[in-house]
């Protein structure tokens, strides 16, 4: 990865960070709405610096689905059987637990797996899988992406006719 993507990469995992942070802490629907789309903003901009258009294209929208849903006016919440100040202690808790994840990751001396196309990551599989039929499989995940989408209408227009 030359410098210009890791920077992307960062600076989208900052914005990925600061978007969660902000829906785990900010008050109000409309503040953690827009969050929730700056978290998919981040995550996209991943995407995106992994070589991903498709995936980053998906997930951009939706998080601003999502968003847009949880920030309307029709977005209900359900009531939870604990107070704030026990789910904010929970999400420290987690943030403290991902820490320690990736203190551990970054300073464990992991196993290194090769086979016979050359060491194993995520590009070599990558490769591997798409290096005849990328056509193909993009071909494949539009249609799955518009089979759902026209499931879900065809849902939507059923249950509006009860």
């Amino acid at each position: 990865m030359d410098s210009l993507h890791a920077i992307g990469f960062y600076v989208s995992s900052a914005v990925l960070l600061i978007g969660g942070l902000g829906v785990a802490l900010l008050p109000g629907r409309p503040l953690r709405g827009a969050a929730l789309a700056l978290s998919g903003v981040g995550l996209a901009g991943i995407y995106v610096s992994l070589s991903a258009a498709f995936a980053a294209a998906v997930a951009l929208i939706c998080y601003l689905a999502c968003a847009f849903m949880v920030a309307g006016p029709q977005y209900r919440s359900v009531e939870t059987a604990v107070g704030p100040l026990w789910r904010q202690l929970g999400a420290l808790g987690a943030a403290a637990l991902l820490a320690v994840l990736a203190y551990s990751a970054f300073r464990g001396d992991f196993v290194h797996a090769s086979y016979s196309v050359g060491p194993f990551a995520a590009r070599a599989v990558a490769s591997l899988m798409l290096a005849h039929d990328v056509l193909a499989t993009e071909a494949v995940a539009v249609l799955t992406v518009v089979a759902i989408a026209g499931a879900t209408a065809a849902w939507r227009v059923r249950d509006r006719a009860r």
